[in-house]
C-alpha cells in the first residue's frame, strides 16, 4: 500500500509540532504494525522559531554541535549548531536561541548570531538558515555583523563594541565593512521568518534610525540597506545588508531544505494526513506546497483539528480533505473544564486521537474516499467547493 505523509502543526501550550507528529506517527504504527519504518513519514510543520534544528537535522540524518556564544543580554550562553545532511553543507541556526531578550523591542546584542555564523562556516558548511522568530535584541541585526568583521565607528572615529546590550544605535556614525571574509561573501544566507517574526514591525523611532543608518551605509560603503518589511528586531537590516540574505516564508523554507517536496514528488505518497490546532492555524500555503508537489499523486487528505469545527475563522482547507474535529469523538468521561493544565488537555486529546486512528485508517483504505462537507464551517466553502 502507498505511504502516508504526516504532517502536524503546533497545538499551542500542549504539543510542539514535532510531539504532534510523533504522537499521531505511534498511534497509526500500533494500529497498524504491518507498516514498515519507511510508510509513514512525518514532517512537523516547523516555521522557522523552536523545533527547526531539530526538524532539519534529525529528518536528513545530519548532526548537531554545541559552541558558546554571546547571548542576548551580553551573557555567555551554550547553544546548539545544526548541520543538515550526511556533507553538513548547510548550517541551522535558530537567532533565539541566542538572541532571546524576552520581549518585543527590547534592547540586547544579535554579537551572538555572527559568532555562531562564522562557526558554521568554519565547520565547512556553505549555506546558513538562519531561522528567525521574534523576540530578539532590537539591534537590527548590526551586533550580528560585527561579529563577522564590520565596524561601526562613533563621531571621533572609534570602534563601537558591539557585543554589549547597551549599544546606542544613534552613536553609529561611520561604517568600514572592508573586514569582511571572501568565505562570508562566498556563502549564501537564508532568513527563515516565523510568524512571530512576519506580523511584528520596529517602532517608529528605530525604524527613523535605520533610515539614518542607511545614509551612512550607502556613503561609506556603497551598500544599500532596505528598511522595508522588517520585523520588531529589524535584524533583516543588518543581515540583507551586510551578508546578502534572502528573507522567506520560514515554513516554506524549512519544507525545501528538508527536501521533502522532492520526496513528495516521487509519487509515493498517496494518503496526507493533517494535524491542526484550529480553523485560524491551518498552514494552507504549505500544504499547497505539498499537494502541488505530489502531482495528483496524494489523492486522500485529512485534517484532524484538535478543537471543534464550529470553533475559529473557518480558514480555507484543502479541496476534497475530509475533516474531523477531535471535540467530535464521543469518550465515556467527563469533559475537560476550560482552564484545565497542558497535561490535561494532551491525556485528553491522545485518548480521542486514539479512538479516531481506527476509522482514519478504514477510511484511507477505501479508494472512493470523499469529502464531508458537512463537517466544514460554511466561511470556508466557495461554492460548494472547499479551496486551500
Amino acid at each position: 500500500m502507498p505511504k502516508i505523509l504526516l504532517a502536524a502543526l503546533p497545538i499551542n501550550g500542549v504539543f510542539t509540532a514535532t510531539e504532534a507528529a510523533s504522537q499521531l506517527t505511534r498511534l497509526i504504527r500500533a494500529h497498524d504494525r504491518t507498516l514498515a519504518n519507511d510508510d509513514v513519514v512525518q514532517i512537523p510543520l516547523v516555521d522557522g522559531g523552536d523545533g527547526t534544528i531539530d526538524f532539519l537535522v534529525t529528518h536528513s540524518l545530519g548532526s548537531f554541535l554545541e559552541v558558546e556564544a554571546t547571548g542576548g543580554k551580553g551573557d555567555e550562553v551554550v547553544v546548539p549548531l545544526g548541520f543538515a545532511g550526511e556533507d553538513g553543507k548547510l548550517a541551522v541556526i535558530e537567532l533565539a536561541r541566542v538572541a532571546n531578550v524576552g520581549h518585543i523591542g527590547g534592547g540586547g546584542t544579535t554579537f551572538g548570531i555572527g559568532e555562531l555564523i562564522r562557526d558554521s562556516l568554519d565547520e565547512g558548511a556553505f549555506s546558513v538558515l538562519l531561522g528567525h522568530e521574534e523576540p530578539l535584541a532590537a539591534d537590527a541585526g548590526l551586533g550580528a555583523v560585527a561579529a563577522l568583521g564590520v565596524k561601526f565607528l562613533n563621531a571621533e572615529g572609534w570602534p563601537i563594541v558591539m557585543n554589549q546590550p547597551n549599544v546606542a544605535l544613534s552613536d553609529i556614525c561611520a561604517v568600514d565593512a572592508a573586514g569582511r571574509s571572501f568565505e562570508l561573501l562566498s556563502s549564501r544566507f537564508f532568513v527563515g521568518r516565523a510568524q512571530s517574526a512576519a506580523s511584528s514591525a520596529p517602532t517608529r523611532e528605530l525604524l527613523a534610525e535605520l533610515e539614518r543608518l542607511s545614509a551612512i551605509f550607502l556613503r561609506d560603503a556603497s551598500i544599500h540597506a532596505s528598511t522595508k518589511t522588517l520585523s520588531a528586531s529589524a535584524v533583516e537590516f543588518g543581515l540583507r545588508a551586510f551578508l546578502g540574505a534572502e528573507v522567506r516564508d520560514g515554513g516554506e523554507l524549512v519544507l525545501e531544505a528538508s527536501r521533502v517536496l522532492e520526496a513528495v514528488a516521487s509519487g509515493d505518497f498517496e494518503t496526507l494526513f493533517l494535524f491542526a490546532n484550529d480553523q485560524g492555524q491551518l498552514a494552507a500555503s504549505h500544504v499547497q506546497m505539498l499537494l502541488t508537489g505530489s502531482a495528483g499523486q496524494i489523492k486522500h487528505v485529512v485534517v484532524i483539528f484538535s478543537k471543534s469545527l464550529e470553533q475559529g475563522e473557518g480558514a480555507l482547507v484543502p479541496s476534497g480533505a475530509v475533516c474531523h474535529s477531535l471535540q467530535d469523538v464521543k469518550l465515556f468521561q467527563a469533559p475537560v473544564l476550560e482552564g484545565a493544565s497542558a497535561e490535561t488537555i494532551r491525556r485528553d486529546l491522545l485518548m480521542r486521537l486514539e479512538k479516531l486512528v481506527p476509522k482514519l485508517m478504514a477510511a484511507r483504505a477505501k479508494p472512493d474516499v470523499t469529502a464531508d462537507t458537512t463537517s466544514v464551517p460554511k466561511s470556508s466553502r466557495r461554492n460548494g467547493k472547499r479551496e486551500l
